[in-house]
């Protein structure tokens, strides 16, 4: 167990979160689940990884990267505020729809 392993750990998260990121701005939200689930492997390999060590030589990349994830948060969020007012109007339609029916 050494910093250099949990270095590469921190690396290999914050290019996950990166993906993730990605994969949020075009959509692909199954691919988002993938990588983030991941990407917390990788930080809890890199908290293993620091057991004994001092943590404070990777303070920066883990400031990063909580950061990286609370803009995937904020975009999982707009998402689902999307899909719920997708699916209110789509409700509405639909009760418009059989009140016009109901109507004629």
């Amino acid at each position: 167990m050494s910093t250099e392993a949990a270095h590469a750990c921190l690396a290999r998260a914050l290019a996950l979160v990166d993906d993730a990121l990605a994969a949020a701005e075009q959509g692909a939200w199954e691919r988002v689940a993938e990588l983030d689930a991941r990407c917390r492997d990788a930080s809890t390999d890199m908290a293993r990884e620091l057991e004994g060590h001092d943590p404070a030589p990777l303070l920066r990349g883990c400031v990063e990267l909580r950061e990286r994830h609370r803009r995937l948060l904020e975009l999982a969020e707009q998402r689902r505020d999307q899909l719920a007012q997708e699916s209110r109007e789509s409700r509405r339609g639909r009760e418009g729809a059989r009140a016009y029916e109901n109507s004629t």
